[in-house]
């Protein structure tokens, strides 16, 4: 598999480097919540944005999307960060429910990727027939 070189991989890194700074690093704040379950739309928006980005990255080269690589990358992203939460946080903890909603937001992100990219093609197709 060929890891494009572009400002979506870069952008994939960074927001990578954020998210387990902000999961692992950065103590929680203890504060009251927006909303019931925000945590559980945090956790789907981190893991859209991110698998967003890496397959942003492989459409901006024009490479196929490895979406089993991705979406595999994801779950061990998903259990390995509840897993650190659990162990290595003391204002934080592991939970399964945060981990679907990690699964769900990468999940999104590919299915929207696959969406985006099923259009491109046909879009391409269309004109070359004209």
């Amino acid at each position: 598999m060929q890891i494009p070189r572009n400002k979506f991989t870069l952008l994939a890194a960074l927001w990578l480097a954020a998210g387990i700074y902000s999961l692992l690093f950065r103590e929680s704040g203890g504060g009251v919540p927006p909303f019931p379950h925000f945590d559980k739309v945090a956790h789907f928006a981190l893991f859209f944005a991110q698998f967003w980005l890496c397959a942003k990255a492989f459409m901006q080269e024009k490479l196929a999307i490895p979406y089993r690589t991705l979406w595999l990358t994801a779950l061990v992203y998903a259990v390995a960060g509840e897993c650190a939460q659990a162990v290595w946080t003391a204002t934080r903890q592991g939970s399964f429910a945060d981990g679907i909603a990690d699964m769900l937001g990468a999940s999104a992100a590919l299915w929207l990727a696959w969406r985006v990219s099923e259009a491109k093609s046909k879009q391409a197709e269309s004109a070359k027939r004209r």
